[in-house]
């Protein structure tokens, strides 16, 4: 009987995003740090006689089974150590399409890594570019811990920040945003150098009331939604720290306890009945997510 592995492939967000400077390459330098969620999509993968990909879960209808990018990391990887990884892949989509929280990637990283650990492979020296060149966010979610992120996300410092033990909700009106566009229409004021490494003693909320995300307002102009979610959430709820993640749609909101996190869901479920709403809590490690 083939053993099938379960993994949780956990969202993503961006807890501040800077955009220091536009490379001659037209990506663009930038400075995020980036955590996870409890909560994610699920993976379930075996061995197999052939490569097979099944999607289901909420979302799932709205992916292309052909042009997945877990069809593309397979391949990459077969062509990387130049061997077949014949294996069927089961994914269950719980997390909106292009909404921020890094799902492809996410979903490419959990699958590269269990292709690794259900074959042995040691990992090749020319494993972290071949991650980058199947996306910015993936190096980040292959290792699984939060980071400072620089240059196009192949630079990564690791760190710990003292957020744990708050309550975080996720809001997202269900409408895909694109990061292309939102990436051609921003206008840098003045372009930074990008530090190779970035000194910080504590990383709390203190730290984070001092950053932003240089998209927020880019995004905003394409989709009103996010504005109106993230005015109400400062305004209408005890929020101690709202921001959108990555290139939206996404925008989340840190609570100090459960009550005000409880409270504030059941405002926005109210005001916007058909966004997708989750609370969840932040951890340092995929290695420190529960699955059930």
């Amino acid at each position: 009987m083939k053993r099938s592995h379960k993994f949780i492939s956990p969202a993503k967000l961006n807890l501040y995003l800077e955009v220091k400077n536009k490379r001659k390459d037209g990506f663009h330098n930038l400075e995020s740090l980036m955590t996870f969620c409890e909560l994610g999509d699920i993976i379930r993968i075996e061995k197999s006689s052939t490569f097979k990909l099944k999607i289901n879960g909420p979302f799932g209808r709205f992916l292309d089974l052909n042009k997945n990018i877990i069809v593309e990391a397979v391949n990459g990887l077969e062509q990387l150590y130049e061997r077949e990884f014949r294996v069927s892949v089961t994914l269950e989509k719980n997390l909106p399409i292009s909404s921020g929280m890094g799902g492809g990637s996410s979903n490419a990283a959990t699958v590269i890594r269990a292709i690794h650990d259900i074959f042995n492979v040691d990992e090749s020296q020319y494993l972290d570019n071949f991650l980058i060149s199947i996306g910015a966010d993936v190096p980040f979610c292959y290792y699984g811990k939060s980071a400072i992120i620089t240059g196009i996300g192949d630079q990564i410092q690791f760190v710990n920040h003292d957020l744990d033990d708050y309550h975080v909700l996720l809001i997202n009106p269900i409408k895909e945003i694109s990061t292309k566009i939102i990436f051609e229409k921003l206008k840098i004021e003045k372009e930074k150098k990008v530090k190779k490494e970035i000194k910080l003693t504590q990383i709390n909320l203190d730290f984070l009331k001092g950053k932003e995300n240089h998209l927020e307002s880019v995004a905003i102009k394409e989709l009103l939604e996010i504005n109106i979610i993230l005015e109400f959430l400062r305004l209408k709820t005890n929020s101690l720290y709202s921001r959108m993640t990555g290139s939206g749609a996404t925008c989340f909101s840190i609570f100090e306890n459960k009550e005000s996190l409880e409270s504030a869901e059941k405002m926005i479920k109210l005001k916007f009945p058909f966004y997708w709403v989750m609370n969840t809590k932040l951890v340092n490690s995929i290695n420190d997510i529960n699955l059930v």
